[in-house]
């Protein structure tokens, strides 16, 4: 757990608090990831404090999932409770050996197991890992009564009453793995009020706040902040004398909303920017975004706090230095959500097959917009040469292909970015901020379209720099020049500048 650096300072635990974690994880989640392996190799005992309860799964096969351990993954809401991390293991022959179903009728279909007796019904809801149980629903008369959730024992209950014919739930109960109540959460409409013992709290902040008190922080410690709601006033108010930082995983400010004399910030950093004194630092991913951070803090607060400039993530190593390509072959990877504006890839790969037929794109990734980028694709007879290549592990998939194509309007980074250079890939996507602007040098790796508010126009201006793409990757050079741009970013790097800061905030 030691640093080995100069003087005597030592780091006993790194905090990370985030609000949450899913099955379709952002970037902030995969750059804790990164992060943590980070931490690892330097050996240090390091927590990653996630703040609002997971309803829909079992949050340590998430970050499982993501590959992060799962005995690093601290759950505020399994704090109270003596149980330990663990994956979803409580199989279905042990809910049937503790519960006589002797006279219930079993419908067993590929997610649900079903048993049903007269006017009750007990629905379990399997993992989608292990297919074991994740939840089990009771049901009377058509209405759910209580959900009991599951890792290797039963974790928490809802209880339930019908509302205008829905399912309203008005209390948690968390427990021990004895089965012992922990504590119980009582829910009225907006209003949440916790019971731990003899302690009562009236809302989600004041049970952050509490919990924070509990880590009894000391000067060993550091805390760092990677997404705000009601996490940093309990941070900054029970920190003692252990260190802050807060990481920057997106546009820290309104540019719509900002002026010569006000600044707008970020909701998820309003509340650290503004008590940017109690910050002992600041972490961005990209020297273009600390370079314009460190700027608007001392133009428009008279403040230079202390900004550093690191990767959220690494490459191992760098692929495919070998790998013939396929010439006229692009890819983009990401959550197929809105905000990815993958539609704006398809329509421009449209234009630009006109005149190159041979193009063909490949999108992996799963979301929201799945359905509608089919549609899309079949609307417009392209299923030969555009492909939705669903969730996959592209470590090993990217040295394949002639080019990435991005149409993000606002990364941060872009973790997808620095795999597409780590495998020499040149990059065609906006000239916005940060991510783009960090890998891609124009005309060197790659093309930074002209962006404007006009959505035609964008996807106009991406055609045009994909058939630049085309044209000039034809000698490799791009290719040679996206590997020299991923040197920067390989593990033994990144590593150095974690170690580096760590060793200034301990001996500040």
């Amino acid at each position: 757990m030691i640093i080995p650096c100069r003087g005597e300072g030592k780091i006993v635990t790194i905090y990370n608090f985030n609000l949450a974690l899913g099955w379709a994880s952002s970037g902030v989640e995969y750059a804790q990831a990164y992060r943590e392996g980070i931490f690892k190799t330097l050996k240090l005992d390091t927590k990653f404090v996630f703040a609002e309860l997971i309803l829909n799964g079992n949050i340590f096969d998430m970050a499982d999932q993501i590959g992060m351990s799962i005995n690093n993954i601290l759950p505020v809401h399994f704090f109270f409770t003596n149980l330990k991390p663990s994956k979803s293991v409580y199989s279905i022959e042990n809910f049937e050996k503790n519960i006589d179903l002797e006279q219930f009728q079993k419908l067993v279909s590929p997610n649900t197991i079903t048993y049903q007796k007269d006017h009750t019904m007990i629905r379990i809801g399997l993992d989608k890992i292990h297919n074991n149980v994740d939840f089990v629903d009771y049901v009377h008369n058509g209405y759910l009564l209580r959900k009991d959730h599951y890792t290797y024992t039963k974790t928490f209950s809802e209880y339930y009453v019908p509302v205008d014919n829905k399912a309203e739930v008005y209390r948690r109960v968390f427990y021990h793995e004895s089965g012992q109540v922990a504590y119980e959460q009582l829910i009225d409409q907006d209003k949440v009020t916790y019971r731990i013992g003899a302690v009562i709290l009236y809302s989600e902040f004041e049970f952050i706040d509490y919990f924070v008190k509990q880590l009894q922080l000391t000067d060993q410690d550091v805390l760092i902040i990677d997404r705000e709601l009601y996490i940093a006033p309990a941070v900054l108010s029970h920190k003692n004398h252990a260190k802050v930082g807060v990481v920057i995983h997106a546009e820290h400010y309104s540019s719509n909303q900002t002026d010569d004399k006000h600044i707008v910030w970020n909701n998820f950093y309003e509340y650290q920017f503004t008590n940017a004194g109690a910050v002992d630092f600041f972490v961005t991913a990209t020297r273009k975004q600390k370079e314009v951070l460190t700027e608007q803090f001392k133009y428009y607060k008279g403040i230079e706090p202390t900004v550093y400039a690191i990767p959220v993530g690494n490459l191992e190593k760098l692929y495919g230095k070998r790998q013939k390509r396929v010439q006229n072959h692009l890819m983009t990877a990401s959550r197929l959500a809105g905000e990815k504006h993958v539609d704006s890839i398809v329509r421009a790969i449209l234009k630009v097959h006109e005149t190159v037929p041979s193009l063909k794109l490949d999108i992996y990734g799963t979301g929201g917009e799945m359905v509608a980028l089919q549609t899309l694709i079949e609307d417009n007879n392209a299923g030969e040469f555009i492909k939705l290549k669903g969730h996959q592990n592209l470590t090993k998939v990217y040295m394949h292909y002639h080019g990435y194509i991005s149409a993000s309007q606002s990364e941060g980074f872009g973790l997808t970015l620095m795999e597409a250079v780590g495998s020499g890939l040149p990059i065609v996507g906006y000239n916005v901020p940060y991510g783009n602007q960090e890998f891609v040098d124009e005309g060197v790796n790659g093309f930074l379209a002209p962006f404007s508010k006009n959505s035609d126009k964008n996807v106009e201006s991406l055609a045009e720099s994909i058939k630049q793409l085309i044209i000039s990757n034809e000698d490799n050079n791009f290719k040679k020049a996206s590997y020299q741009k991923a040197e920067f970013y390989l593990l033994k790097n990144t590593k150095l500048l974690w170690q580096k800061l760590l060793e200034d905030v301990i001996h500040d």
